[in-house]
């Protein structure tokens, strides 16, 4: 049972994970569009980035989920939840283990373009910060990088209350078993004391 259910979070983390991909990967097209704009003379350079830095900002998932946009500086171009950082210097920000977030994003999309970063921030309305996956994506001809992310314990506290769930759902059925063994052994037994 400890193994199908250690099992079961590292298959749920991992869907989590995909499902982030995806959801930057169809987040990262809207650039292509506004670039698309601005290659076919419709919007200047700046129009097509800030009406995408609008579009991006604007999305949500899973209620307070959301995409942010920095550069390869790295400098924030856009966050939702914290626009106090926009535009502002990211080289020197650490998360509370030391990790250099944003230097670190910067890296991934360098090196292989997208994938996955590690770290710690705080949820949207909390001050205190926890695990987070995120996944960056890079997008060239702007020099732009996008991301979004989940909150480990987010998926853990999914976990908890799936296992609760079966839990109860298990211990209803060995209710029902334990009372059918019972119901059945009574009608053998019963007819067998009826004869002594």
């Amino acid at each position: 049972l400890l193994l199908f259910a250690s099992n079961y979070q590292s298959s749920m983390l991992e869907q989590k994970r995909l499902k982030t991909r995806h959801l930057v990967e169809s987040a990262h097209s809207l650039f292509h569009y506004y670039y698309q704009q601005e290659q076919q003379g419709v919007l200047s350079r700046a129009d097509a980035q800030q009406q995408a830095k609008q579009a991006i900002a604007s999305l949500r998932y899973e209620e307070k989920d959301y995409f942010w946009i920095n550069d390869m500086t790295p400098n924030m171009v856009m966050h939702p939840f914290k626009p106090a950082l926009d535009g502002k210097n990211l080289s020197g920000f650490k998360d509370p283990h030391g990790n250099p977030l944003f230097l670190n994003m910067v890296a991934v999309v360098k090196q292989q373009d997208a994938g996955f970063v590690d770290y710690y921030w705080e949820k949207p309305g909390s001050e205190v910060p926890v695990e987070k996956i995120s996944y960056v994506k890079g997008f060239q001809p702007w020099g732009w990088v996008i991301g979004s992310g989940i909150y480990v314990d987010d998926v853990q506290a999914q976990f908890y209350a799936e296992m609760k769930q079966l839990g109860l759902i298990l211990l209803g059925s060995l209710s029902i078993m334990f009372v059918m063994a019972w119901s059945i052994g009574r009608s053998i037994t019963a007819p067998c004391e009826e004869t002594l």
